[in-house]
């Protein structure tokens, strides 16, 4: 009977993002399902105090803050002008845009707090720069890729919020223990890759 419950579970899965459902639906749906009928109905009578508990923790409404942070960051166009900034003054090292990808990551890392978002907001901006350049997929991108896990690592971090929220940690503690491995990280990724491996980027005149 478990393994079919499984199987049931796992079918009812996939038709619904088939049927492009949004994944936090479907999570739902099948947690109230599945656990009504493993558990039966007084299920349903403990999930109202365990959400109003979670959603009264103060500090796991800094998630959504932060999240609103790299929305207002990327939509206001500063995202755009600190990438600019940072591209006059690291566009002189060896590797020229790369290495501002990883420095406009870590510092927007240092207000989003999500790894997710952090690649996803500089990659918005930096991509067509770097396309426009000539720069070479494979090198833009894994740039990217590196420069976003900052963002798990660099306080403020949502991970870490997570954590601590979890371990009954101090969040201060936490966030003060991740600033030097964070810059440390920061540097062996602009330090990593030597100036060979970069494309040189080819001006469209040729």
């Amino acid at each position: 009977m478990g393994v079919g419950s499984v199987f049931v579970g796992f079918f009812g899965m996939m038709g619904l993002l088939l049927m492009s459902f949004p994944i936090a639906v479907i999570m739902v749906v099948l947690g109230v399902i599945g656990g009504v009928m493993l558990f039966g109905w007084p299920l349903l009578n403990s999930m109202g105090p365990v959400i109003w508990g979670v959603q009264n923790e103060n500090i796991l409404t800094a998630i959504p803050l932060f999240i609103l942070l790299g929305e207002l960051l990327l939509r206001s166009g500063i995202a755009d002008r600190m990438y600019g900034a940072l591209a006059l003054w690291l566009n002189r090292l060896p590797g020229g845009l790369l290495h501002t990808n990883i420095g406009c990551c870590s510092l927007f890392a240092a207000t989003s707090g999500s790894s997710v978002a952090t690649a996803a907001t500089v990659g918005t901006v930096a991509l067509p720069n770097l396309k426009a350049r000539g720069y070479g997929s494979r090198q833009a991108l894994g740039s990217l890729a590196a420069g976003g896990t900052l963002g798990i690592l660099i306080p403020p971090s949502v991970n870490l919020l997570i954590y601590g929220s979890l371990a009954n940690e101090s969040i201060g503690q936490l966030f003060i223990a991740g600033i030097i491995p964070g810059v440390l990280l920061t540097l062996l990724f602009m330090v990593y890759n030597p100036a060979e491996s970069y494309v040189i980027p080819v001006s469209s005149e040729t």
